[in-house]
């Protein structure tokens, strides 16, 4: 009997240390700024908690060390930050254009420090290195899809800033029903024909500046470095075995999505987050009216917002009998009142969760949303660019949220819209029933990403998850081939009766002109 045991035991050791085998896993994230980070570090620690051997090529400073990590740290992407830093976004977020041509130099920049870094060049050089699986951001680094070829690797992409049109298209699912724009500012959520024909041509620009403004940089490099073919950039970056986005059906549309296309929105709260600094808890606790956290996020300085908006806040903020929670980079200010707390990097996650916090004033970044979505918090959108623009209109749709323009910003509306969102109770009952439809899901965020992960790994690349070019190609999809096919049928058939009727009605005319040509016959009475 104990034999027996023994034996099954072993058995199991082996089945289970099979199904957990060690992989070589390279991620490669070529990102400026912290936020994204805080997605691929979580999901990083739970491929190396499961045996995987990881490494990770990224910014110097960002990404803190992973345990049992290899990292490559680029210090050029740093260098790159601070000159973002210098940006003014509120100019060059007026003109779509503008705006890529300034967004296709920075993304060819962020590669070749990538690519050109001697560390990066030294592991490509040497042939004793494997990789069974490339991880990387899938949009506007296409360059760094080279790794996956070069390695003849598994490729998977991690979409931290959710989705759209173009990270559908990369995994192979072109169905128009889900089209989301990369820059939402001018895209309407309406459903009137005028409307969806006015979407139609945006999403056909924003495919006009990816080919025409953002991918010959990168093809560029993508041949220099790897010595490659175009034609093989173009057939690979297609070729994504598995699309992680931090998105889920809940905060939004709903979208008919391919196998290989997961969800995980809320993978990033697998981290544990920081407790609140005891004089902010103090202040949250003691507020009888309950309290308003304003924050536009990780990386916009107040110095990037609009001339005289902080001062709008400071005189709405003194106005009323709620306190404010202030995230703001100083810590003193002039004419603060009393009711505000300025903290420089407060713990967002545990402010939300708090029972005395009614209010969320944001910027409307994705992990904020995701945030007080997961929290019921109701929102006051002050959207600036990119994906917040449809961020924040999401939530107004779902009913908790309000959103303004931050550019043409008054006390006014201010007061108006706060007073709104805090004394009508719809918005925070439509907060809390969103909060319960998000939290109900079988597994946790990050459980669905690595399982997944681990599943491609285990059927190598997992090809039968993709849907073919052949079946997504336009005039297949649209069964324009069987159209043409019947239409040139009836139109075969339709010419040829066409031209039996022309010869028919061509010899009765001729018949009849010949009769009538014809001499009359004249009778004779008898």
């Amino acid at each position: 009997m104990k034999t027996a045991q023994v034996f099954v035991a072993l058995i199991t050791l082996v089945l289970c240390t099979r199904s957990t085998q060690s992989e070589n896993i390279l991620g490669i994230f070529s990102y400026t700024f912290s936020t994204p980070y805080k997605v691929v570090k979580p999901y990083f620690e739970a491929l190396v908690h499961n045996g995987h051997n990881v490494t990770i090529i990224s910014s110097k400073e960002l990404l803190p060390d992973i345990e049992n990590v290899r990292h490559i740290r680029i210090a050029a992407l740093d260098l790159l930050i601070e000159h973002t830093l210098s940006f003014d976004y509120i100019e060059w977020s007026n003109s779509k254009w503008k705006e890529s041509v300034m967004f296709s130099t920075f993304c060819y920049n962020m590669s070749h420090s990538i690519l050109s870094d001697s560390e990066v060049q030294s592991l490509l050089q040497d042939k004793s290195e494997h990789f069974d699986m490339i991880v990387l951001e899938p949009t506007n680094s296409d360059a760094l899809i080279g790794f996956a070829d070069h390695f003849n690797a598994s490729l998977v992409g991690l979409s931290t800033y959710g989705s759209s049109w173009l990270t559908d298209h990369l995994a192979g699912n072109s169905a128009p029903s889900i089209y989301r724009p990369i820059q939402p500012m001018g895209y309407s959520h309406s459903d009137s024909l005028l409307d969806r024909w006015n979407n139609w041509f945006y999403i056909a620009e924003e495919w006009m500046i990816d080919r025409l403004v953002i991918l010959p940089g990168q093809l560029k490099l993508f041949t220099h470095f790897f010595q490659l073919p175009s034609s093989r950039f173009f057939e690979r970056r297609t070729s994504y075995s598995l699309m992680i986005i931090n998105q889920h059906f809940s905060l939004s549309r709903v979208r008919s999505n391919v196998p290989n296309i997961i969800e995980v929105a809320g993978l990033h709260m697998a981290e544990p987050s920081e407790p609140l600094e005891p004089d902010l808890l103090n202040f949250v606790n003691g507020a009888e009216h309950g309290v308003i956290y304003f924050s536009m996020g990780m990386e916009i300085l107040n110095k990037f917002l609009p001339k005289n908006m902080e001062e709008k806040m400071l005189q709405t903020f003194a106005q009323l009998k709620q306190r404010v929670v202030w995230k703001h980079e100083k810590l003193t200010m002039l004419n603060k009142s009393d009711n505000i707390y300025l903290s420089p990097m407060a713990s967002q996650r545990q402010l939300l969760e708090h029972p005395n916090i009614k209010l969320f004033i944001t910027h409307g970044g994705l992990l904020s949303t995701i945030e007080a979505v997961y929290s019921g918090v109701p929102m006051l959108g002050l959207p600036i660019y990119f994906d917040q623009f449809d961020n924040v209109e999401c939530m107004v749709k779902m009913g908790l949220a309000r959103k303004l323009d931050i550019n043409n910003l008054t006390e006014e509306q201010l007061m108006n819209n706060i007073k709104e969102l805090l004394q009508n109770p719809t918005y925070a009952l439509k907060a809390k029933e969103m909060s319960k439809r998000f939290r109900d899901q079988p597994i946790s965020p990050i459980e669905t990403a690595i399982w997944w992960t681990e599943y491609v790994l285990r059927h190598k690349g997992a090809p039968h998850m993709r849907m073919t070019d052949q079946y997504m190609a336009f005039f297949p999809y649209y069964k324009l081939n069987i159209f043409s096919i019947l239409f040139c049928r009836i139109g075969f058939s339709a010419i040829l009766v066409l031209l039996i009727c022309v010869i028919v009605g061509n010899f009765i005319v001729k018949e009849f002109l010949r009769i009538a040509e014809e001499p009359p016959l004249f009778y004779t009475s008898i």
